[in-house]
């Protein structure tokens, strides 16, 4: 029987802390289906991923892997997700979303991953071999976050009691709020802005110390994706980290391929 063209090799998901990414890729690992949505609780992800998954051409039976937050310390969400999705897709393994990132950036390989986002963690070292610091994730948010951003904003505008009904979704979305307030000259915001770089910075600087030799890093995170913050950031981090030469490490990939990647078993990123 003649394969497809385009049939479904392989399929991966990353749930972030706002956005969940779904990816489908063929033999040829070129993405044929892909697919993004809010992040839902984590009991409520198999109702969203089954009928998603299951309605893209051979999607139900293509391996599958599903990155997510708190994959490394909370081991029932690969227990749940296990038991909720047999039989009805082919799961594979639950990773650490941060695993994903990671593999895309340095394909199994040493290095920092620094994800900045709704939260702001590293992970040194390499898959199965991590090191974390920070994203401890306080009721203030990581310093320099897209949650800490936004609680900030909250703040300024007089608001700061809505965050304790909110997700920490939906305050870390008005960290781009006060980014264009400070893109735009307002002074107290462009000083928070600063502060966020520096901590992000200061959290870097806290996960290579130890260490000697050029620091290879790579930047995930919907935060890390503003142009203006990341140029700072940049500076701010080879500061924090002189004399040691500071190269950053741009993945090859989105971290949702690079789980469907994990789940055809591929040990590099050619």
């Amino acid at each position: 029987m003649k394969r497809e063209k385009n049939a479904i090799a392989a399929i991966g998901t990353d749930r972030g802390g706002t956005w969940t990414r779904v990816a489908a890729l063929d033999r040829a690992l070129r993405p044929v289906k892909t697919a993004r949505f809010r992040t839902l609780p984590l009991r409520s992800l198999p109702k969203k991923l089954v009928p998603l998954v299951s309605a893209w051409p051979g999607g139900a039976a293509a391996p599958l892997v599903v990155a997510t937050r708190g994959a490394f310390s909370k081991p029932w969400k690969s227990a749940y997700l296990q038991k909720a999705l047999a039989g009805k897709l082919n799961l594979k393994a639950v990773i650490s979303d941060a695993e994903a990132a990671h593999y895309a950036a340095f394909a199994g390989k040493r290095g920092f991953l620094l994800i900045a986002g709704t939260g702001a963690v590293v992970f040194g070292g390499r898959p199965g071999d991590f090191k974390k610091t920070g994203g401890f994730n306080p009721v203030s948010g990581d310093p320099g976050s897209g949650r800490w951003l936004g609680r900030h904003y909250l703040k300024l505008r007089g608001r700061l009691g809505e965050a304790r009904a909110m997700g920490h979704g939906r305050s870390a979305a008005y960290a781009k709020k006060l980014l264009l307030m400070a893109l735009d000259g307002h002074r107290h915001a462009a000083g928070i802005a600063a502060k966020a770089q520096e901590e992000l910075a200061a959290l870097l600087r806290e996960a290579a110390a130890g260490g000697r030799g050029p620091v290879k890093v790579a930047l995930a995170g919907g935060l890390i994706k503003n142009f203006h913050f990341r140029a700072g950031f940049v500076k701010a981090a080879r500061l924090a980290l002189a004399p040691r030469a500071v190269s950053f490490i741009e993945a090859a990939l989105p971290a949702e391929q690079a789980a469907a990647r994990m789940a055809l078993g591929l040990k590099r990123i050619s």
